[in-house]
């Protein structure tokens, strides 16, 4: 029961017997009065008829017949004759009512005051562990919440639980506010999540549906953030996109691009869409060289170096623009199509931006289809593997074989490795590809070895996906174990620009594999931008100059000095040199002449099937092989002027 119920029957009841008392003592007044003969005979012509207020009074008061007269109020007794009365003054008899009952209501008062008093007593002994027992409780609740509550020492108990009350609620109030923030936001950087923005721009959209308004969406991408990962751990990778997330605060509201709800202090035109992923919203495109300005904007803030502690880490964006309604409809369309034009612009270079156009969502379509193809191609084991020969340039003989995988597809026919190889290593479906490979190769390997190739080699390319996702050591141990293939009969080849980030574990375990007698080359050396000191640091044994690097000296006379110099540094490091992309004879006089015995190229053979390798070497020189432990691939004559 409330507690405004009892209190409203109180009143009317208290109310009731005072009125009851009232009547009844002014009653008696009244006729005390006539007993003793105080009534005042009234002319009725010199009377006037009472006010409405007085009236009012007199009916409360149960004597309803009054008159004023001389601006007094007098109840009228009875009729003395024709033109006069007998009459009270009014006033006195209610003063004296009020005297005379006064006392009586003193000792009521206190009599119920003093129930009330021992109803609370009681009520406090019976409710008063209850209570504090909540306040307790209360108190828990706040602290859990990390709220101090104040001293109130000398405060009852429901005083004390109405504060912790009131705090509670202030604390929900509060918590449910940081819950809806936290349901619209990134809780890393704090920006907009992906959801919460499409919301945002399908509102705006909704709003000028009628009347379409030029916008834009920039989708940002970091460039080589994986590698900062990769190097540095998470946590300095969580810092680059927290600082990533400020600069772009700084240019929105710089760029007056600002929106933010009321009851929010989210800024919904700019987000965090996932990992290294942003997109800023333009909502009111004047022109359209606004969004490239700001986009040009947006590139230089974040190849501004990144400060975290003592490093200092550089990277860069990729971005893509899509124009409301011109590039898309939807907001997750119009977001797709921002996308698409910044894997273009990662295409054309990085660090550059690129506006969409209907040409790239054809090339989005073939992306994701031969995505989708290539994994129905691992799981079918629809991949092969074709082998090229790097040769001795004196007798031709077979220091190794590349190990180069090959994609027949059904319908259409072969796709060029460099088509769907960056495919799979953006979207790490090279890890797989990459186990398939190195499986395959040391599998064909062995059979050649058991046949007598006991000093030739199995190349296998190996990516920065892979240095990264695989413990090279024992991954490579393992799948020599799985085909009982010595470390001997294994070379490993790795980028040059892979190089360039490789952590210090990673390079650890290249030496344990070269202690155990893999060898470690440098592909496409020329190209990487690696420095000297990185270059003595490597545990390598091979340097594979690149091809373009060697079509080039042909022509330039500096690049053929640098040529000279790499293949000079690389024989006083005691390298091996090998040059790949071979396939003019006079390319192949010039490498002789400075000194280079190790060919590989198309003027010594394309890639070959396994069967025609071992038509070509084990049938024909299983004598040479028994002599030497590895086979001699003589170039076709077709392709060559005399003899080496």
């Amino acid at each position: 029961m409330k507690l405004w119920k009892p209190i409203s029957l109180f009143i009317i009841l208290w109310s009731l017997l005072t009125y009851v008392l009232f009547i009844q003592s002014f009653s008696k007044e009244v006729q005390q009065s006539i007993s003793q003969q105080t009534l005042t005979i009234i002319e009725e012509s010199n009377a006037n008829s009472a006010s409405p207020i007085e009236k009012f009074i007199s009916a409360i008061l149960l004597h309803d017949n009054t008159l004023n007269y001389q601006n007094t109020l007098y109840l009228v007794h009875q009729q003395k004759d024709a033109s006069s009365v007998q009459a009270l003054p009014f006033k006195p008899i209610v003063l004296s009512t009020l005297f005379k009952v006064l006392p009586t209501l003193i000792v009521l008062s206190a009599v119920a005051l003093g129930f009330a008093l021992v109803g609370a007593f009681f009520q406090r002994i019976k409710t008063g562990p209850s209570i504090d027992a909540m306040c307790r409780k209360t108190e828990q609740m706040m602290s859990i919440y990390g709220q101090r509550s104040e001293d109130m020492t000398g405060f009852s108990g429901l005083s004390q639980l109405n504060y912790h009350l009131k705090s509670l609620l202030q604390i929900a109030a509060n918590h449910k506010s940081q819950t809806e923030h936290n349901a619209l936001c990134d809780r890393l950087t704090q920006l907009t999540d992906r959801h919460a923005f499409l919301e945002h721009l399908n509102t705006v959209i909704d709003r000028t549906e009628k009347d379409p308004q030029q916008s834009a969406i920039l989708f940002i991408d970091l460039d080589g953030f994986k590698q900062v990962n990769d190097s540095f751990g998470h946590s300095f990778g969580d810092e680059i996109l927290i600082q990533v997330a400020e600069r772009l605060r700084s240019i929105v509201r710089s760029q007056n691009l600002s929106f933010k709800d009321s009851d929010s202090v989210l800024e919904y035109n700019l987000a965090r869409l996932g990992g290294d992923e942003f997109a800023i919203f333009i909502q009111f495109l004047d022109k359209s060289e606004q969004a490239v300005n700001i986009a040009r904007h947006v590139l230089s803030e974040l190849e501004r170096d990144f400060v975290l502690g003592s490093k200092i880490i550089k990277i860069s964006a990729s971005l893509g623009i899509a124009v409301y309604p011109d590039s898309a409809a939807t907001p997750s369309a119009l977001v797709q199509m921002a996308d698409v034009a910044m894997y273009r612009a990662k295409a054309d270079g990085r660090g550059i931006y690129r506006i969409y156009s209907p040409e790239m969502g054809s090339k989005l379509r073939r992306y994701h289809y031969l995505l989708e193809e290539m994994r129905l191609a691992i799981t079918a084991n629809n991949f092969t593997l074709s082998f090229q020969p790097i040769i001795h340039v004196d007798g031709s003989s077979i220091s190794y074989f590349e190990a180069l995988v090959r994609w027949q597809h059904p319908v259409e026919g072969n796709i060029s490795p460099g088509e769907f190889i960056p495919i799979a290593e953006e979207s790490n479906l090279i890890l797989d590809l990459g186990d398939w490979i190195l499986d395959e190769a040391c599998r064909q390997m062995a059979a050649w070895y058991n046949a007598g190739m006991r000093k030739a080699r199995i190349s296998v390319n190996i990516s920065g996906v892979q240095l990264a996702h695989r413990p090279i050591y024992d991954w490579t141990i393992a799948a020599l174990n799985k085909m009982g293939l010595p470390p001997s009969s294994l070379m490993l080849e790795i980028t040059e620009s892979c190089f360039i980030d490789v952590s210090d574990e990673v390079k650890g375990q290249l030496e344990r594999l070269r202690a155990d007698g893999v060898m470690i080359a440098i592909d496409d050396f020329g190209t990487g931008f690696s420095s000297l000191s990185l270059l003595a640091n490597l545990p390598v044994d091979v340097l594979k100059i690149d091809r373009l690097f060697i079509s080039e000296a042909m022509q330039n006379p500096k690049y053929n000095n640098i040529l000279n110099s790499i293949i000079e540094l690389a024989q006083r490091l005691d390298l091996k040199v090998v040059a790949e992309g071979i396939e003019q004879i006079e390319q192949l006089e010039l490498l002789k002449s400075l000194g280079v015995v190790y060919i590989q190229g198309y003027l010594i053979s394309r890639p070959q099937s396994s069967m025609h390798v071992g038509d070509k070497v084990l049938a024909k020189s299983q004598n040479h092989i028994a002599q030497t432990g590895t086979g001699i691939w003589p170039p076709e004559k077709s392709r060559m002027i005399g003899n080496f």
